[in-house]
Parts: structure tokens; sequence; C-alpha cells
């Protein structure tokens, strides 16, 4: 290194050997940068587990009226371990889990689905901004709930 800074400060030519190795490491520094910004996995894009805090759920039984609620209130996990990889929601303290049924990107979202017709008949679907981690959720039924939240990295 002293050697190309005082070549670089005396004005001498810098050896052949030493230039190329120069605009080698120029040129690996610009394909690096260049790369285009989608190619770069956003934090919250469903290829890695998530873990969602449920912060507020407003519980709709009735189209006239909706009640502001916590997690407590639709007897859902506080935090939701979301695993888009292998497409299951858990957290519950009885080890409950349910299937994610299907899985779309766009917009900078990552949206969730899923139904469990057997046990509750309920479809639900998420939406997880993926630059903020930013989380909204419907589930339906009879009725139904909103729940916002949160997601992290687990």
């Amino acid at each position: 290194m002293r050697a190309m800074s005082s070549a670089l400060a005396a004005d001498t030519p810098m050896p052949a050997r030493g230039r190329r190795a120069v605009v080698s490491v120029l040129a690996l520094a610009v394909i690096c940068l260049a790369q285009p910004r989608s190619a770069v996995a956003q934090p919250y894009d469903g290829s890695r587990p998530m873990s969602c805090a449920v912060q507020t759920v407003m519980v709709c039984n009735d189209p006239a009226m909706c009640v502001r609620g916590t997690a407590a209130t639709v007897n859902i996990p506080r935090v939701l371990l979301v695993d888009v990889p292998n497409r299951l929601i858990s957290g519950a303290a009885t080890g409950r889990t349910i299937q994610i049924t299907a899985v779309d990107r766009g917009a900078g979202k990552t949206m969730l689905r899923g139904l469990d017709v057997q046990a509750l008949g309920i479809a639900w679907d998420i939406v997880v901004d993926e630059a903020s981690g930013a989380m909204v959720g419907a589930v339906l039924s009879q009725g139904g709930y909103l729940v916002f939240g949160r997601c992290s990295p687990p």
C-alpha cells in the first residue's frame, strides 16, 4: 500500500500489475454496489421466520359496532410465530398451529392466507409490509376481527 501511495504522490507511473489490481478492485466495488435493490431481500419478505406482536384487535360481530380489544379478547397468542418457509403459524401455549395455504408478494407486501374449515370454520389473511414489518390481519367467520401489530426477526 505504501508503494502505491508513494507512486501516486510522486506522479510516477504505477506498474501495470498495480494498475490491474486497482482496476479489478474498483470494478468489483461497482458491480456490488450496482445490484438492483429488488435483489436484496427485504427484512419481512417471508424468506425467514418472523415474530409478529399483536398490538390491537378490533372485534366486529355486528355490522353496526366494532369493539377494540387485545389478543386475549379473541383468544389468540400475543405473539404469532410466522414461519413462511414452512407455511406454519404458531405461538399458542397449547402448541396449536395453523397452516398457511397461500403466500403472495407484491407492492412491497407479503400476503398470507389460510383456512381452518374443519375445526373453526374460518378464513384468515395477514399482510406484512416488507420494509417496516407493520402487520394487519383479518379473521372471518360469522363476524370477525382485525388484528394490527408489528413483525420482527424472531
